[in-house]
């Protein structure tokens, strides 16, 4: 069901739409404003590396691999320790291949992954504008098949196949972006070997997440989809009847995973249930009807008769085969209820800790061990709270600022161009772009944050989404900062920036979280000081704390719960001593997610802590350089591990 290659950005699209979102709403607990009076290079190499044999684990982390007090198959197997780095990413001899044979390969290795990942037209026909520049002639319209246990040897030699081919070139060779290209696909192929030598590694979370499963936005999803051509308009309607076959995998794994022991608890399969008899709900009046006869007016030519026939073979594709399967949907996962199960931190799973450590360094693009992550964790929390105590508790000059402070220039267009001048001294240029705006539909705007951004047809810089809830927007007086995270300097400013300084598409195609997250929440803390009118003031450092103290402490606790195995009680124990103010009942959510979805708010914390780490690090260590310079040096180092990154942006600014 998962691939373990660290996916391709449209085969987690879904996804990384309500990520985006959760990674600016105000749904985690609030901090309560208090009124006072590293990494390694990687090269070429030698040999192979089996997992599981060696008995020494992670030093660094004292948790055990082996034992879970969940009992789960014995037919599928187990890392027996939490795999080190070194042992992940081993130190290899230099190859020989190299000048424009070098680059040749690289590139066909690339192409191979691409292809590899990226397989279906659902994913295709949101990637690209012209698929064909990239090699890419899917006809099928589905959304695609999912990789099984029983393919699991058969995935990890195809990229066993890919890593041989790439040590084959001598990396000191390479310049530029073909090695940051070198650097970033060997990391992510050696963590595909690895995760594809487990079989466990299939089930332990669930899909139908009823917070952030698929189920949840797989209508907006279908809204992105555009038509240039009658031939567009059907393969949409395809896609829609595909759903039956696609769900019916997806229900299917939910059905083997409980069965080998890994099951959800009752409460998480009667909440799945009902996301989709929420689904259901909209059957005879759906957004999508309208919004489908809107996008045929961009059908030149489009005739009377054509535009009657997709019409109603679109609304029947949608309540005779949809709807229906989403019926069918909560009716398995109902089925389900009554299986034993239970939510469970992932050290509760035999061989959850190696899982998670995994996790960790796909998710947060960082090689950085469990116990390195929590001590980072630690570590910021207590430099922000001193901070905010020392300003808190030294007068209260700060307060009038603070209280009545308003980061947003009204509108979303009053707020891009406003911010597209304000960035102009501190970063770099990028392309010229278009952007579009949409409306978030109205179904979707009570768990919808103010405003995201969606990159769509990566091969062209005029294919910018921001998505609009006009409903929260309105409301929120720093929505400023949220288009900050967004657009300008955020996620379109980097999407874009990267886009144009790479001729390797996997730069920009694979999935890299924790360096998106990271960038766009650190640009965020940094964009307030445009809207403050005193630059860094003490309020405006307040707000940015408390923001910073409720993506940290949120980090921590997932930490806390899949390592430490921390109940409901504890978390909010954690909490209040952090001086937030939260109970059982209002977090109880927030925590469900967390326990069913590892690695959620870890990407988000340890992304920031890693970027703002970081610039900290480049500003004390090149006092001369510009904040200017220092942004243009992370941004050239792309989308690599921060390791990577920290090596090339020193290597450039000693320059």
């Amino acid at each position: 069901m998962k691939k373990f290659s660290v996916k391709i950005w449209a085969l987690a699209l879904s996804t990384a739409i309500v990520l985006s979102v959760a990674s600016c709403s105000t749904g985690a607990p609030r901090h309560k404003g208090r009124d006072t009076s590293g990494g390694s290079k990687i090269h070429a190499g030698e040999t192979d590396v089996t997992y599981g044999t060696d008995p020494s684990s992670d030093p660094t982390y004292s948790g055990n691999s082996n034992n879970g007090s969940i009992v789960t198959s014995d037919s599928l197997t187990y890392p027996d320790h939490v795999a080190s780095f070194d042992e992940v990413h081993p130190k290899r001899a230099p190859g020989t291949i190299s000048g424009n044979q070098a680059v040749k390969m690289l590139s066909e290795v690339e192409m191979d992954i691409l292809h590899h990942e990226i397989d279906c037209y659902a994913d295709v026909e949101i990637l690209f504008e012209n698929p064909e520049k990239f090699g890419f002639n899917i006809t099928d319209a589905t959304w695609g098949d999912f990789v099984t246990v029983d393919q699991y040897d058969d995935e990890k030699q195809f990229y066993q196949t890919q890593l041989d081919k790439l040590l084959q070139i001598n990396y000191e060779s390479l310049v530029n972006d073909d090695r940051l290209c070198y650097d970033k696909l060997v990391y992510n192929i050696e963590e595909s070997i690895y995760c594809y030598s487990f079989t466990a590694f299939e089930y332990y979370t669930m899909i139908f997440n009823y917070l952030v499963g698929p189920q949840s936005e797989v209508l907006f999803i279908l809204d992105v989809y555009s038509f240039d051509t009658v031939e567009d308009a059907e393969k949409y309607i395809e896609l829609v009847k595909d759903l039956d076959r696609y769900y019916d995998l997806m229900c299917e794994y939910e059905e083997t995973r409980a069965s080998l022991g890994f099951a959800s608890s009752d409460t998480s399969y009667e909440e799945a249930a009902k996301s989709f008899d929420n689904l259901v709900k909209q059957k005879d009046d759906c957004f999508l009807y309208a919004s489908f006869e809107e996008r045929l007016d961009n059908i030149k030519g489009l005739s009377a008769y054509d535009r009657a026939r997709l019409v109603d073979e679109h609304e029947k594709a949608m309540k005779e085969v949809a709807f229906p399967e989403f019926q069918e949907c909560a009716d398995r996962m109902r089925k389900l209820k009554g299986s034993g199960g239970k939510d469970a931190g992932i050290c509760e799973f035999r061989g959850g800790e190696a899982y998670y450590a995994a996790l960790l360094r796909s998710r947060c693009n960082s090689g950085a061990s469990i116990q390195e992550s929590i001590n980072a964790v630690d570590t910021a929390l207590a430099t922000v709270l001193a901070d905010y105590t020392r300003i808190a508790s030294s007068g209260m000059d700060w307060y009038n600022e603070y209280s009545k402070h308003a980061y947003s220039k009204g509108s979303l267009e009053k707020n891009l161009d406003f911010l597209t001048d304000a960035v102009k001294a501190d970063f770099p240029a990028i392309p010229p772009h278009e952007y579009y705006t949409m409306d978030v539909p109205k179904v979707f705007e009570d768990n919808f944050s103010p405003a995201a951004y969606l990159g769509y047809h990566l091969d062209n810089f005029n294919a910018n989404l921001i998505i609009i809830n006009n409903k929260s927007a309105n409301s929120d007086k720093d929505f400023g900062v949220t288009v900050a995270h967004e657009a300008y300097p955020g996620h379109m400013f980097q999407s874009l920036y990267t886009r144009s300084h790479t001729k390797h598409p996997y730069m920009y195609l694979a999935t890299s979280t924790g360096y998106n997250e990271g960038w766009a929440t650190y640009v965020e803390n940094y964009s307030m000081k445009y809207y403050s009118g005193n630059g860094e003031s003490d309020a405006m450092k307040l707000v940015r704390y408390e923001s910073e103290m409720t993506l940290l402490a949120s980090t921590r606790v997932e930490f806390g719960i899949h390592m430490e195995n921390w109940s409901l009680k504890d978390c909010v124990d954690y909490f209040n001593t952090m001086g937030f103010s939260v109970t059982e009942d209002s977090f109880r959510q927030f925590y469900t997610l967390i326990i069913t979805d590892p690695g959620y708010y870890a990407k988000y914390g340890m992304g920031f802590i890693w970027t703002q780490q970081t610039m900290d690090d480049m500003r004390a260590k090149f006092p001369n350089k510009t904040d200017k310079e220092i942004h243009t040096a992370y941004l050239d180092s792309l989308t690599g591990t921060f390791e990577q990154i920290r090596k090339n942006m020193e290597s450039t600014l000693s320059k």
